[in-house]
């Protein structure tokens, strides 16, 4: 399709006539007349007015957007195999390609900004985290302000909360931080929530319950986490809480079928076992080390590819393997390992369950 029968298809998408059109951008219907014959291009003055008239990119309005889709799909297929090997660098460096050769795509400065707040979490010199965390928030703020696609909004809106509530960086900023989450819809009017409701065809039935089963695996998620990570001062009230988190998996998901929550247990265990060695109950600090090496091994030997959860409550969720991603390199076994370096495990690195544990192979 040339570009005359671009702006012809578009201007009668759009209930125009040739003088309406040529009136909004100041010209004469002759001067339309000839675009749309490929007797004369546009200015390139013409360009970003046409395409905000017609509501659509520069790119589509001058035919390329089919092969810049494509192109960014592939830059998507590689941050994925990057993420499940937690490969931070190499996605920052991804989307920053992405992005300098897309510099008014959206998506790839959602994309951006969001693993530049992912190193906010995974470590490094605190001059060059400091620097990300700033340009992730003019990246955002810049989505916000000119940006009307809503997934993408909704994304540059959930980093922004996250990044003006990094207290550890200048661009801290607490009312900033709640002006934007108070922007948000709110727990009920959620995509996921709403779903549940929207599935109500008997033919739809499977996607209801696939997406009621994969809310209550978020729900319980969200709960544990909240448990597990809250402070507690005294290790035996963190001790309780920790295996309140784990009751609750325990009791939805009975059959130990964790799948991708294997790691979530991981954690709950190594800080159970912790507090253990805190209180100086060297055998429970023990067991539960070795569980948390259990279901870190059983995290990493997860075969690649969508598996399905076998509790009654939760049997019509599924987890893709290829989607998950991370935000360190490590195996989670490694992780364990790495763990257990803590100095209150000291008084039991020379039983012989202790060596046993640092001997395990992936």
């Amino acid at each position: 399709m040339s570009f005359g029968q671009r702006i012809r298809e578009l201007r009668r998408k759009n209930n125009m006539t040739q003088e309406e059109l040529a009136e909004l951008l100041s010209i004469s219907s002759q001067a339309v007349s000839r675009w749309e014959t490929d007797a004369a291009m546009p200015d390139i003055s013409f360009l970003i007015p046409l395409a905000n008239l017609f509501g659509i990119t520069t790119d589509e309005l001058l035919g390329r957007e089919s092969g810049k889709k494509a192109e960014i799909e592939a830059y998507k297929e590689k941050d994925r195999v990057l993420g499940s090997k937690g490969d931070v660098a190499k996605r920052l460096a991804l989307w920053r390609e992405a992005a300098q050769k897309y510099p008014g795509d959206f998506e790839c400065l959602e994309n951006l900004a969001s693993i530049l707040l992912t190193t906010l979490y995974s470590g490094g010199e605190e001059e060059t985290l400091e620097s990300n965390a700033k340009e992730a928030v003019e990246i955002c703020e810049r989505i916000m302000r000119d940006c009307n696609i809503s997934e993408i909004r909704n994304s540059a809106l959930h980093s922004l909360v996250y990044l003006y509530s990094t207290k550890d960086y200048s661009v801290a900023n607490e009312e900033k931080a709640v002006e934007y989450a108070s922007m948000a819809p709110s727990f009920w009017c959620s995509r996921e929530n709403l779903l549940e409701v929207a599935y109500f065809a008997e033919e739809s039935k499977p996607k209801k319950l696939w997406q009621e089963h994969r809310n209550i695996i978020t729900f319980l998620d969200e709960l544990s986490m909240k448990i597990y990570y809250r402070k507690y001062d005294d290790p035996k009230e963190k001790l309780f809480a920790c295996e309140t988190a784990l009751k609750l998996w325990e009791t939805v998901i009975y059959d130990g079928n964790y799948l991708f929550i294997h790691c979530r247990i991981q954690k709950i265990y190594e800080m159970i076992a912790l507090c253990h060695a805190e209180l100086g109950n060297a055998e429970a600090a023990l067991d539960a080390l070795e569980k948390a090496f259990y279901h870190a091994g059983e995290f990493d030997a997860l075969p690649e590819g969508e598996l399905k959860y076998t509790s009654v409550f939760v049997n019509f969720a599924t987890v893709d393997t290829k989607s998950t991603s991370k935000n360190y390199m490590l195996t989670n076994i490694e992780c364990a390992r790495r763990f257990t370096r803590r100095k209150k495990f000291d008084f039991l690195r020379d039983t012989p369950r202790f060596k046993a544990l640092l001997e395990n192979k992936e």
